[in-house]
């Protein structure tokens, strides 16, 4: 289904029986405010003693300039609805001026004159850059990690043997295994129900994406979490897909492309390919030590691949930095249309 890229006519005729009675309520609130205004001015106060004369002469310019200022208000917000009205019959009303996305109809209702998006607002407000939203920069962070991950698997699949280790540094092997479990080759279920539950995982958080972006939000926050979709997504598509298009590897043969279905697994059952070792510490542990005493000691002795590491790394970073913004998890996805709303009454100035 395409995505919606403006309202319908009906939807634009709700709007603007919203607008119409705004506009007819604005205009009223003016037309006191200029009638109080034109009273004040006539209203002087020279049959006052000098001292009450000078209090009451200050009082009153203040309250007329605070007149102006509400009435200058007033005609900003006049204008804004208008200018919503010329919009709807351009048929161009409600789409934010910056991301060209549809603005929420729940904040359209509470700010009908609303040119911009929440997310977007509060991102002109930090300076950021009205060419890449962070809903935009989500989505190119996840196509970027996805490639730089897939390039890298498909490079050692086809050219190295299963079990083939390349010593890059005492410290760090390219070493190609495949496994049939999660990020560093830990496995729970069987395959199937693996792989259903890390697509399902995957949804939900491409779903709290979306809400978030629509929200006030820290743009790390959404970079974090971007980075682990993107680690999650690179795993499943090697279970979904390399199945179909690959051979099997083995010690001895290098892996091939093949025909679409006619490789070593069906959909869904493809193994995952790990390729990073870093043994940093190779060591003995002392006889003396109970149970381990002379068996060897690596660290860190898991395989994984770059997928794995942008998962651990986006982790590590939400649970330090942002435990907070995860605290609010149940209340974005829940909540969100309250919050997609905005403050009308803020909005009138700033929109």
């Amino acid at each position: 289904m395409a995505e919606k890229t403006r309202y319908t006519d009906s939807e634009l005729e709700e709007f603007r029986e919203i607008i119409n009675e705004k506009l007819r309520l604005a205009r009223r609130d003016q037309s006191a405010m200029m009638r109080q205004l034109m009273n004040a001015d006539g209203n002087d106060v020279d049959d006052t003693s000098p001292t009450y004369k000078a209090l009451e002469e200050g009082s009153a310019s203040q309250s007329k300039e605070d007149l102006v200022q509400m009435a200058n208000r007033q005609q900003k917000f006049i204008q804004g609805l208008e200018a919503a009205l010329v919009r709807i019959e351009n048929k161009t009303y409600g789409i934010d001026r910056i991301t060209g996305e549809l603005i929420p109809k729940e904040r359209l209702r509470a700010v009908p004159h609303a040119t911009l998006s929440v997310a977007s607002k509060n991102a002109r407000k930090k300076g950021k850059s009205v060419c890449l939203s962070d809903g935009r920069l989500s989505v190119l962070l996840i196509a970027v990690i996805l490639i730089i991950d897939q390039i890298i698997k498909v490079t050692v699949k086809t050219n190295m043997c299963l079990g083939e280790s390349i010593r890059v540094t005492d410290w760090f092997f390219i070493e190609f295994i495949e496994n049939n479990g999660m990020a560093y080759g830990i496995t729970f279920f069987n395959k199937l129900v693996l792989s259903l539950f890390r697509i399902a995982l995957i949804g939900v958080i491409a779903y709290y994406i979306c809400k978030l972006v629509r929200r006030e939000h820290s743009t790390g926050y959404v970079v974090c979490l971007s980075v682990i979709l993107a680690g999650a997504a690179g795993n499943i598509f090697d279970s979904m897909f390399y199945g179909l298009i690959f051979e099997a590897s083995t010690p001895f043969d290098v892996a091939g492309l093949v025909p679409f279905g006619s490789g070593y697994a069906s959909f869904l059952h493809g193994k995952v390919v790990d390729m990073f070792y870093f043994p940093l510490i190779v060591t003995t542990w002392p006889d003396w030590m109970p149970f381990w005493g002379g068996r060897e000691f690596i660290f860190f002795s898991p395989v994984f691949n770059f997928a794995d590491a942008c998962i651990s790394v986006g982790a590590v970073v939400l649970f330090i930095f942002y435990r907070k913004e995860l605290e609010s998890i149940n209340e974005v996805l829940l909540h969100s249309r309250k919050a997609d709303s905005g403050n009308p009454d803020r909005d009138v100035a700033e929109e």
